[in-house]
């Protein structure tokens, strides 16, 4: 009997130790792709160089196509965009030495409205109805802050 549990031990063991602390998902957020061309979304909270910006942005809905184009509206202007998903493979070193995380790259006219709003975003969530984005990029040492909930 000992043999047998010996040996039942040991399959258990071996079963049991694979690579999962070696496992580096470096696509955690993937389903952002899938989850921004789902309907529309308003920007629910906007924290830019230590200011709360929200109110300047609330009158505009955001249309994020599959095509990586984003639309901005509001009754007055359409702004228009792009948008992008980067993996950790792909974040390997970049502006802000905050290496390998998935992030959002949001891209609108550097004359336009909303170019506060270019910036490579770290993603903190994704969900069907809300996605939570920071970025420490522009040299300071405060984060700015970015949220999008679906309409």
């Amino acid at each position: 009997m000992k043999p047998f549990i010996l040996a039942l031990s040991l399959v258990f063991f071996v079963a049991c130790s694979n690579d999962d602390d070696t496992n580096n998902d470096t696509s955690a957020f993937a389903n952002i792709v899938t989850e921004l061309p789902q309907g529309t979304w308003e920007v629910h909270y906007f924290f830019k160089n230590d200011v709360d910006e929200t109110q300047s942005l609330s009158s505009f809905v955001f249309t994020f196509n599959e095509d990586g184009t984003v639309n901005a509206t509001n009754d007055i202007l359409t702004e228009s965009g792009t948008w992008a998903y980067e993996d950790a493979s792909y974040d390997v070193s970049d502006d802000d030495d905050i290496n390998e995380d998935e992030e959002l790259d949001l891209q609108f006219p550097s004359d336009g409205l909303l170019d506060e709003l270019s910036e490579d975003w770290h993603i903190t969530a994704v969900s069907s109805s809300e996605i939570v984005l920071y970025d420490m990029s522009d040299g300071n040492s405060t984060a700015d802050f970015l949220t999008f909930r679906k309409i």
